[in-house]
């Protein structure tokens, strides 16, 4: 990055890149919290998935469009970036999600990096537990081989009611008081039902807004519910603790034919969206067994793996104002279908 530049923030974890038929495909990013003063570069994080709904790649500085309050600004560097990241992972093991819970010991497991990679970028996690009273599991730890060990033992059904809201609220202390890393997400694998929360929707949005912290919630659909005999045939062999599992790959980025999120699967139950939006993140609704693990994999690559663009904007002394940024991807003929609709929409500078 330029020399001259005193200080800057990452902004907005996820941009949202969106083409519909006839228009442009677009991204609108919105950050909640205050930006340093004398800030010379702004930088914009952008993870955009393709038409299919991988992890887009192979992406160049002249594809993006970028506006600040509507005018364009010159993008100086389009850069990729691995990034080190602390995951939160919030697993709900309320009575709702009784015969859910191989599934979602599963997904946690998904999420994992390859060894390779682990020992270079050093990702670290932490299990909290969505409960009548939600509990930290493990805290913080990079030692994947451990994590793998325990983490069948510490997901286990509990048979009491769902405080899903406390239990978001302990993911963000979590990460404030614990992580490691500056780049944090927290992926909430639910139901999506609160009947225990001494928090309320609006209490916990507002809380979200103010964590700079996107937030990921994995939806487990109906048609889990099956019965126990047939959980017990459908249940597939558990994951290789050799490193093989999850082949996240260097930059340039490899991406299978597996990760991906689907249309059908960008959608959840209403409070959800509430939540997650504000933060950049989403909701996404796993509708058969496989789909969960498979959907908080391909969360872990958009997190990991992103753009960077950096602008120079033109402000004035004492600007504290609302700032929107749209960046677009152009042409639209060449990015048509280009969507995940799941980000912040303002920032505002602070002197």
């Amino acid at each position: 990055m330029a020399s001259g530049v005193q200080s800057y923030l990452f902004f907005v974890f996820c941009v949202v890149v969106a083409v519909n038929e006839g228009s442009v495909a677009y991204a609108q990013v919105q950050a909640q919290t205050q930006i340093v003063a004398n800030v010379d570069l702004v930088q914009i994080p952008v993870t955009i998935f393709d038409d299919k709904g991988a992890v887009a790649t192979n992406l160049q500085k002249g594809d993006f469009r970028l506006f600040d309050d509507g005018i364009e600004q010159r993008i100086l560097y389009c850069e990729r970036e691995r990034l080190p990241v602390s995951f939160v992972v919030l697993a709900d093991l309320s009575s709702s999600m009784t015969r859910k819970i191989p599934f979602v010991r599963e997904a946690a497991l998904s999420l994992l990096d390859s060894l390779n990679d682990q020992e270079q970028y050093r990702d670290e996690y932490s299990i909290l537990s969505i409960a009548k009273r939600s509990s930290l599991l493990m805290p913080f730890t990079s030692d994947q081989r451990e994590l793998e060990r325990r983490l069948p033992l510490l997901l286990s059904a509990t048979n009491e009611s769902t405080s899903l809201f406390d239990g978001i609220w302990l993911g963000v202390r979590t990460a404030n008081r614990d992580a490691g890393n500056q780049h944090r997400t927290m992926i909430v694998i639910t139901d999506g039902g609160d009947n225990h929360s001494r928090l309320n929707l609006k209490q916990t949005r507002k809380l979200l807004e103010e964590a700079d912290m996107p937030v990921f919630a994995v939806m487990a659909g109906p048609s889990f519910e099956w019965p126990e005999i047939l959980l017990q045939r459908k249940k597939r062999a558990p994951f290789p603790s050799d490193g093989s599992k999850t082949p996240f790959p260097n930059v340039p980025i490899a991406i299978s034919g597996g990760d991906y999120i689907g249309p059908a699967e960008r959608h959840g139950p209403q409070n959800m969206r509430v939540l997650t939006e504000v933060t950049g993140g989403g909701v996404f609704t796993a509708r058969d067994q496989e789909d969960l693990p498979r959907i908080v994999r391909t969360i872990g690559l958009a997190v990991r793996y992103r753009y960077v663009l950096s602008y120079q904007p033109a402000r004035t002394r004492g600007d504290s104002k609302q700032h929107k940024v749209v960046v677009q991807l152009y042409p639209k003929e060449k990015f048509r279908g280009y969507s995940v609709p799941y980000y912040k929409r303002s920032y505002r500078l602070t002197d």
